[in-house]
Order: C-alpha cells, then structure tokens, then sequence
C-alpha cells in the first residue's frame, strides 16, 4: 500500500500544483464558458491557498516561511484600508491572485519536508514534462495555442515574428527546474537513461526557445553555463565521463553544422537569417527596452512622499500601458521591471520581504547549514534564475513564477530543517529526512 500512497500523492500534488502553474488552464477554460464562472473558479483558488495556509500552520504548530507570508498579505492590508477608507479595491484584489503564489508558501515546506527527493523530483518533473510538451506542441501547432483573451494560466501566440509564433505560457520557470534536473542527471546516468535525460533536456531547452524572449534565454545560458562549470569542476564526476559528454557534444554540434552546409539546408537557413535580420525579437532593436524605461520613470513621478518611498504607491495606482500612445482602458499597476515593480507598488518595506526572503534567506541558510541532497543545486540554479530573470521582466507578480519562488524557498529551507533536526545516527550524507516522524521513505 506504500506504492499506492506515493502514487496518489503524486498526481493529487501534481494536480495542485497545476492549478497555480497553469498547466490545466482551468481559468481560462472555465473564464470562456462563462465570466462568471472564471471569477468563480479564481475565488475557489484563493479559499484553497487559505486552507492550504491553515493547513501548513497546524501541521507544522507554526508559521513556516513567515516573511514570505508577510510579503503575500500585503494586498490584504491594502484592501482592509481601501475598504476603511472607501476607495476604490479592485487592484488590491487582483494582486490576492498574483501573490497567490507566495502565501502557499507554508504549505509547499510542510511538503517539501515530509516528502523525500525522490518523491518531490517525481512530482515536478511529472508537471515541468508537462508544460514543456505543451509549449513545444503550441509552437508547432499554433492552433492548440489559445489566442483569445490573455490569461495568466493560458498558453497563447502573442505575437507573430515573421513565421513563428512567439508562445507566451505559464510555468516556464518550472520548466528551467526541469532543464536543471536533466543536465544533472546527464552527469549520473548512462546508456539508456542518458539517452531519455538528453532528450528531456532538448524538450526543455525547446520550450524554453519559443517564447522568444532576448532577456530569457540569456539568463537562461547563463545559468546554464554556471551549472555545467560547477558540475566539470566536481570531484565526483569521473574524468573519463567529462570528456564523453564533451566529445559527444562536439560530435553532435560538428554533425549538425555538416548537415546544414553540405546540403540544400543551407540556402534555406540563409534566406530565414536574412529574412529576421530586422526583427525585433532577432536584434539589438532598442524599442522594446526604452518602453520599459519609461514606464518606469512615468511610475516613479507618482512618487512624492517619503512614505510612498517606503510602503509604496499601493496597489490602487495605475499607469497607462503605453506612455507614448496611452490608449483610454488600458492601464497597469504593475511594472515590466519586477523589481522596481514590487518597490513602486509595495515600497521598500515590500522589496525587502521579496529579496530578504524569498532569495537570500534560503541562500544563507544552504551556505551555513551545507545539507546534503541531490535537488539543492537545480533548486539553487532556479532561484539564481527567476532572481535574474526579475530584473528583465515580469515575475514577482505573476502566480507561476512566485510560486515556483516560493516552491524553491521552501524545499531549500526544509532540508535545512531537516538536515539540522536529524540526529547524530543518521550520518553525513545520509538522507536526513529518512528520519522524520511521519516521513516518506524510499521503500
């Protein structure tokens, strides 16, 4: 009956955990039968983050990751003072949802902590396939992509450049954990499952590729070339198996370039480089980044008071989405920088709870502590990226990303926990979480 268990753990959390990455498109879906409905099902979302919440606190007898939950409940205090005040609510109460992510924090370390790595890499990689298959499916065949309405759990075209869908979808910081997980696995298998990790890896890389977006995909070589240095430079990996995969890689690289110049491809290849020479998406265009630049600046002017600088402009304050061309309707209140977005909305007080955190809390504690387990460094790789990534664009506000934060926050702080609570007969290098009360063994 321990199979059992597991196997229904892992598809109830891989459902759960679907609702606030979007891999069902439950919102979308049910917003399109009817509006109503859509607000409905947003609605049972929240009372299940709640519950979840509630959960969290009785299981554990305490408030994990409170500062990240502090950060999560500042639309509410928002709200009650809109509410005080009789002011208009509705951009606190869109923020419930983009901050949904955080305050399951709690809830995503009770998890974390009575699940071992075995169970977890299961559960997020079962969900990151997923998303990745979609994304791919979507570019490939740009009608299974859903193009009306935009929706933060949909997959959509965006945008056209020349041919190719540009496909926006949720979860892709999850789908770089799953990337993180198979270069890893690379590195420890062989023969048959190297060959599935590598295809794994390519999937992920593709879904990656097709959102089309300059800043993500350099973040993303970034840190990928990060974990490939850390891994070449591991006493654990023999030397032997380094130059396997670097000869195999070179093979790969030097067939493909073979391929493309000895045949017709060439031509091909030739014409679509020119063809997207003057595309935004394919340049150093300027366009898109003096947008952001100055929506920024036109949020800052609202600025006056130095206690708009340190609890913020509140979620109340809109911008036009185009500063240049405002269009009546189309306004935002938050900003393309995450960042600088979480600093106007929330002031300081908001990006010190983001930053102290849900980025450098667990990071201090992984250095201090030093837990042993195989997740750490594609857990510490995926923060390092959606942190990056924050600087570009728009993450913190946003319930995919912030939950795959949260999701990271959490895993690392309950090995930290588990690794310092385990006792002295469990041993350096041996699974500490084998030793919980209550814990999921590997058997």
């Amino acid at each position: 009956m321990q199979l059992r268990r597991r196997e229904v753990d892992l598809w109830l959390h891989a459902g759960l955990f679907s609702l606030y990455l979007g891999t069902l498109s439950v919102f979308g879906f049910t917003r399109r039968i009817d509006p109503a409905l859509g607000s409905a099902a947003q609605l049972g979302l929240l009372l299940l983050t709640w519950t979840l919440l509630l959960f969290a606190m009785w299981r554990s007898k305490r408030l994990p990751l409170g500062g990240i939950v502090l950060l999560a409940l500042l639309p509410y205090l928002h709200m009650l003072y809109f509410s005080a005040t009789g002011e208009p609510s509705g951009g606190a109460f869109s923020y419930f949802y983009k901050f949904s992510g955080f305050l399951i924090a709690p809830y995503l370390w009770v998890w974390a902590r009575y699940r071992d790595d075995a169970q977890i890499e299961r559960t997020l990689m079962l969900v990151a396939l997923l998303l990745a298959a979609r994304a791919v499916l979507s570019f490939a065949v740009p009608g299974l992509a859903t193009t009306a309405g935009r929706f933060a759990d949909d997959f959509t075209i965006y945008e056209w450049v020349g041919p190719l869908p540009r496909i926006f979808y949720p979860g892709m910081a999850l789908v770089f954990f799953g990337l993180m997980v198979s270069l890893r696995n690379i590195f420890l298998t062989s023969g048959r499952q190297l060959t599935l990790e590598t295809a794994k890896a390519v999937l992920f890389v593709a879904a990656l590729a097709v959102n089309l977006s300059r800043g993500i995909m350099m973040f993303a070589v970034l840190v990928i070339t990060l974990l490939l240095l850390v891994k070449f430079s591991s006493t654990r990996v023999s030397a032997g198996r380094k130059g396997r995969l670097v000869l195999t890689a070179l093979l790969s690289v030097s067939g493909l370039t073979l391929l493309v110049v000895a045949t017709p491809l060439s031509d091909t290849v030739s014409q679509v480089a020119a063809g997207f020479g003057n595309q935004e998406r394919f340049s150093l265009d300027q366009r898109n980044l003096d947008w952001r630049v100055q929506q920024v600046r036109a949020a800052y002017r609202l600025v006056e008071t130095d206690e708009e600088r340190f609890l913020g402009v509140g979620t109340n304050t809109f911008i036009p989405e185009s500063i240049e061309h405002p269009v009546p309707g189309e306004v935002t209140n938050e900003l393309h920088y995450s960042y600088d977005s979480v600093r106007w909305t929330f002031g300081y007080a908001g990006l010190v709870l983001l930053v102290g955190f849900a980025l450098l809390q667990p990071f201090v504690r992984i250095v201090a502590l030093r837990p042993q387990s195989p997740l750490l460094l594609p857990v510490v790789m995926t923060t390092g990226f959606i942190s990056l990534v924050g600087i570009y664009t728009v993450v913190f506000t946003t319930t995919d990303w912030s939950f795959v934060l949260s999701l990271c926050a959490a895993y690392l702080n309950a090995r930290c926990e588990a690794w310092r609570s385990a006792p002295a007969s469990v041993g350096y290098g041996a699974p500490p979480f084998a030793a919980f009360p209550g814990g999921v063994s590997h058997d």
